[in-house]
């Protein structure tokens, strides 16, 4: 909202985003940082020098032949070093990702008062980066399903038990190193986990039907290679019980 690090913030922009703004950069409140003035949805705020790249207003046709011939005009120094490192792909931070995940989950549940666990293999959709959901910050999605059924329901079954599970998060994802084509995050957010299991007990089946809701935690690194990007990370999973999961997944630029 202004040129100030702690000024409220009105939007996030995507990386790349063409955007008016001034050639001008002003200087912060108490001295700190050089900020331009932008519009962007009929709004008029700050974005840093670092964050932005400034370039001349090609008014008429000679000039925008010209510009086909000769490099963009870039009187801003933002970015110059990254593009040479990069060769203009956007921060890995700030890149969407979508594709499949296999997940290794330490799964638990309480029975009378007992915890009960087993290692469920999982399969799914994740997706990552600005945008996921919604217009935002980087977010880090996951879906999955499994048709393993719970190892410890044959302490008590009589018979072979059915049923699936839906497990998923949503978090926050925040950066610890992003260079070049390595980044490693963690995250904070959300978890649920649905359940639907039929379990033969004697004469009788035992249906055991139950949605929860609770809290993650992670921490991830990921590989770039081309438009391409492998992950693997750790979550810590607090809902009625405690459990830990491995994620790996393989997904590619959208």
């Amino acid at each position: 909202q202004a040129p100030d690090f702690d000024s409220t913030v009105l939007d996030y922009l995507r990386f790349q985003a063409s955007i008016m703004a001034s050639k001008r950069a002003y200087e912060g409140v108490g001295g700190l940082g050089l900020f331009h003035k932008v519009q962007y949805k009929g709004r008029t705020g700050f974005v840093t020098d670092t964050d932005i790249r400034v370039a001349k207003l090609v008014r008429d046709r000679e000039q925008e032949n010209d510009a086909r011939t000769r490099p963009a005009n870039n009187p801003s120094k933002a970015w110059e070093k990254e593009e040479e490192e990069n060769l203009g792909k956007a921060p890995l931070y700030f890149t969407r990702f979508l594709g499949g995940a296999v997940s290794m989950v330490k799964f638990a549940e309480k029975f009378s008062g007992r915890r009960l666990e087993d290692d469920m293999l999982m399969y799914g959709l994740r997706m990552t980066g600005p945008g996921t959901l919604f217009d935002g910050p980087p977010l880090d999605f996951n879906f999955w399903f499994s048709l393993q059924k719970p190892g410890y329901y044959n302490n008590f079954a009589s018979g072979e038990p059915t049923g699936f599970l839906f497990f998923g998060d949503v978090s926050a994802q925040l950066p610890l190193l992003d260079v070049r084509n390595t980044l490693i995050t963690y995250g904070l957010g959300l978890m649920w986990v649905y359940t639907r299991y039929q379990v033969p007990v004697r004469n009788l089946t035992f249906d055991s039907q139950e949605f929860r809701l609770g809290l993650d935690a992670g921490l991830g690194v990921g590989q770039r290679f081309g438009k391409y990007m492998l992950r693997a990370d750790a979550k810590y999973y607090y809902e009625k019980t405690q459990y830990l999961g491995f994620i790996l997944s393989f997904q590619t630029e959208y």
